[in-house]
């Protein structure tokens, strides 16, 4: 026996209204939220320059270290705290576009970085880098 089944035509209709309402909502919803965040910005008006070249020197580097026990040491030599002003100025003199780069032991005092940093001041040493390294993890 033959049982009567009628084919079922599905027709799935999309009403283009749901999207439109859908898409304005969406729309709405990003330009409230993009009108929040905003960056602050400073306008500059920056001066024009002749050349856009830039010729880079190669600067030499003086490294001041002071150890646990507040010894400093230039370069890797010994020197004494009253020498460090004299000896850094002949230098500065000697290339005024050194960079100085001073780094202390985590354990030495406070006090000798400051005094170290106060001379480097006092003869007119601009170009100083503090060492640091890298937080692991």
């Amino acid at each position: 026996m033959r049982r009567n089944r009628r084919r079922v035509d599905v027709h799935l209709d999309i009403a283009p209204i749901n999207l439109i309402d859908l898409l304005l909502v969406l729309l709405i919803f990003f330009v409230t939220t993009t009108s929040f965040l905003q960056l602050k910005v400073i306008e500059l008006v920056l001066p024009e320059a002749s050349s856009t070249t830039q010729n880079y020197e190669k600067r030499h580097t003086y490294v001041v270290n002071i150890d646990r026990e507040c010894s400093l040491f230039l370069d890797a030599k010994r020197i004494a705290l009253d020498t460090l002003g004299s000896k850094l100025t002949s230098l500065k003199e000697g290339d005024e576009k050194a960079i100085f780069q001073l780094g202390a032991d985590e354990n030495s005092a406070h006090r000798c970085f400051i005094e170290v940093l106060d001379i480097m001041k006092q003869h007119g040493i601009e170009n100083i880098a503090v060492q640091t390294k890298m937080r692991e993890g």
